[in-house]
């Protein structure tokens, strides 16, 4: 199969590391990230020099997997396009819920399959990745549940390449629910400076989740998407065998006083709640104080 993965970061960066030995594999790169991937990306400190293509040596993909940040989505469309064919299935590893509906309104809903990634825990800076996790879970599914033949094909590249993986009956419910996940433990990681060793046990911390995915929950049945309270415990364990020192993509972020992804979480929670006229005050705050910080941060 013809992988190719456009972002290296630190979701990007730990696929990559799977998918290079067990496909036809190479990186979606521009001229710029080509002259600063040369000399090698770094994961758990071995050293990668990854195949890399461009528009202008494109070669068609089977797979094309997008790990970029939100932000980035539309200004890299034009980079995918020279590998894309007929067939070519468009996965997005993008957090949040507004991936594939831009996918599908520049290539076709019908080349999208609906997926994220899950269990995840790395940290990145420039050119090194640390993972501290087994490359984490990429969730997977046709919109509709079926089992189709290119969920096989795909399945079967992930177990050959030693990438775990669930192949979701309902993968709206499910990116929901990594969706609630984003936005409580990014966004308050983010503003307390907290990494998962120093959440993962605090009891406060885990009463402010449940508050946060409560006001989700009800956001997410105004679009038709049932979110149980199994669903909010469901996430607290995932979170609470992190007890690592990974800290979250938005923390990572603030670290690095790089743009965040809170309109893309909280945000979008507060715009959607807005809108169906359902009572959000603990999401708009948690939005305007993840703003509040990075602004002094960057003084």
């Amino acid at each position: 199969m013809v992988v190719r993965l456009l972002g290296c970061g630190a979701v990007g960066a730990v696929v990559a590391e799977k998918l290079c030995s067990g496909s036809d594999f190479a990186l979606v790169v521009d001229e710029e990230r080509r002259r600063r991937y040369s000399s090698g990306l770094y994961i758990n400190g071995r050293k990668y020099l990854f195949p890399m293509e461009g528009k202008f040596d494109a070669k068609k993909a089977d797979l094309l997997i997008v790990a970029v940040k939100n932000f980035d989505l539309h200004s890299v469309l034009p980079l995918m396009e020279p590998f894309i064919k007929d067939d070519t299935v468009i996965m997005s590893l993008l957090n949040g819920i507004d991936a594939e509906r831009i996918l599908s309104e520049h290539f076709g809903s019908e080349k999208i399959i609906y997926s994220f990634i899950t269990d995840l825990s790395s940290n990145h800076a420039g050119l090194e990745t640390v993972c501290f996790s087994d490359g984490g879970i990429i969730v997977f599914g046709e919109r509709r549940g079926e089992l189709s033949a290119r969920v096989l094909r795909i399945k079967e590249l992930f177990e050959s390449a030693g990438q775990r993986y669930q192949i979701a009956e309902d993968i709206t419910h499910e990116k929901w629910w990594k969706f609630m996940l984003n936005t409580c433990y990014n966004t308050l990681s983010a503003i307390l400076d907290a990494d998962y060793s120093a959440i993962c046990d605090n009891q406060e911390f885990v009463r402010a989740v449940r508050i946060i995915a409560k006001e989700v929950q009800a956001v997410a049945s105004c679009e038709g998407v049932r979110i149980t309270q199994e669903d909010i415990e469901r996430m607290i364990r995932r979170m609470a065998s992190h007890r690592d020192h990974g800290r979250t993509s938005m923390l990572q972020d603030m670290d690095a006083g790089r743009r965040t992804e809170n309109d893309y979480f909280a945000g979008t929670v507060s715009r959607l709640a807005h809108m169906h006229d359902v009572p959000s005050p603990c999401i708009d705050l948690i939005h305007i104080l993840l703003e509040a910080r990075r602004s002094a941060l960057a003084k």
